[in-house]
């Protein structure tokens, strides 16, 4: 018997800053809770977030990584919000996660176009990837498309 030495391996492009481009791929997946934290005072905490399947453009790419994005309201308890979200590859698979912060208000104007699947292209802003290994979100957008009724 011979030892297989070689494998085929897939080479998947570095992450680089730029310009990316999304599109939605799937139902949005809307999650709300509470939960107490311990004090002192205890508090309780409610989240709301929504996660999403995608497809991720790199800039000057065509190559599409398959990834979630999910689109956080933040807690009360979080004061700062120093970015607009965050990139960050997964260790187990192939796959982006793009973490998008919103305010409550920004998410209650986006939950029902998200519930009628009217959010479809997307784009953001990556910087360099920063000392924990994930690219802090600059900037981003997503427009609803028309949906035409006969």
């Amino acid at each position: 018997m011979t030892a297989r030495t070689k494998t085929n391996r897939l080479q998947l492009p570095p992450l680089v800053a730029g310009e990316w481009r999304g599109e939605i791929v799937g139902s949005a997946n809307v999650n709300f809770g509470q939960i107490v934290q311990p004090g002192p005072p205890r508090q309780s905490v409610e989240f709301t977030y929504v996660i999403q399947a995608a497809s991720l453009i790199m800039p000057n790419t065509a190559f599409r990584w398959p990834g979630i994005v999910m689109i956080m309201a933040p807690t009360p308890m979080k004061k700062e919000h120093p970015d607009a979200g965050v990139l960050f590859a997964t260790a187990e698979l192939p796959s982006l996660s793009l973490s998008l912060d919103v305010t409550r208000e920004q998410f209650s104007d986006m939950l029902p176009r998200l519930e009628a699947h009217r959010f479809k292209d997307f784009h953001f802003t990556v910087e360099e990837k920063d000392a924990e290994g994930r690219w802090p979100v600059r900037s981003w957008g997503m427009g609803t498309i028309r949906i035409d009724h006969a």
